[in-house]
């Protein structure tokens, strides 16, 4: 009994450093624990975890981490299943495409926090070269967004997706037909080719196929962005993706 308690004791240690985020354990090293008694000491005194906070909160934390992992790796199944539709010649993408990670946007031209996290990304894009982005389209706020994000394709078939998608991320009103195509003429937008194009079936059903990633995504809001296996949702600040970018290199 000893034993089994000495190697609880040590166990307790292990959370209780986790707990505090601590990454050294110390001397209480795994290595030094016997798992079969550990356990057997754990069934036999259950109230021992409960009772005692550093322990009982590192428990939740592991939890949660093999939670988040499970979801993580989730979403990354769903993005290889649709690697096609992210690399579509309608899908506007800019920076390397050898690199090991991807900032995937869900978006609206209409939305708020979309419009006021846009100077956060560019400052991310600016001193991170080496990553790649994709814009998807998520039109949520009704007509008006749905015909920005057909024009934000049809510009994209003609080269000029990341003037027209600036103007548009930048414009302080609310969008409607004469204010779309007096932007796409304001880029240089062939106007009559773009309404052309935003009438093309191809471009209704990619973005339907693009609104269905969303959703196996579980993305119910704009901006949301899927970095490696991560979700972030809502106004985001660059040292928020910053700090994401960097949790996905240490994973590499």
């Amino acid at each position: 009994m000893y034993r089994a308690l000495r190697n609880f004791v040590a166990l307790i240690l292990v959370l209780a450093a986790v707990a505090c985020g601590s990454s050294d354990s110390g001397p209480s090293s795994t290595g030094n624990i016997d798992p079969d008694l550990v356990r057997e000491y754990l069934l036999m005194h259950p109230d021992i975890v409960f009772d005692d906070e550093a322990v009982s909160d590192a428990i939740r934390r592991a939890l949660l981490r093999r939670g988040q992992g499970r979801v993580a790796e989730e979403r990354q199944s769903i993005l290889s299943a649709h690697q096609e539709l992210l690399v579509s010649p309608l899908t506007p993408s800019s920076g390397s495409t050898n690199t090991d990670i991807t900032i995937i946007e869900f978006y609206d031209y209409q939305c708020v926090p979309c419009r006021v996290s846009y100077p956060e990304l560019q400052q991310v894009r600016a001193t991170e070269p080496g990553i790649r982005y994709v814009y998807g389209q998520l039109p949520i706020y009704g007509s008006h967004s749905i015909m920005a994000a057909r024009a934000a394709v049809a510009a994209h078939r003609q080269g000029l997706f990341p003037e027209f998608h600036h103007a548009l991320m930048t414009i302080d009103s609310e969008l409607d037909m004469t204010l779309i195509f007096a932007t796409a003429a304001e880029v240089g937008l062939d106007v009559e080719t773009l309404q052309v194009d935003m009438r093309d079936p191809q471009v209704h059903q990619y973005l339907k196929e693009m609104r269905a990633l969303a959703e196996v995504l579980d993305i119910t809001g704009t901006p949301s962005f899927i970095i490696g296996g991560a979700k972030l949702s809502g106004g985001i600040t660059a040292g928020d993706l910053k700090s994401e970018l960097d949790r996905q290199r240490n994973q590499i």
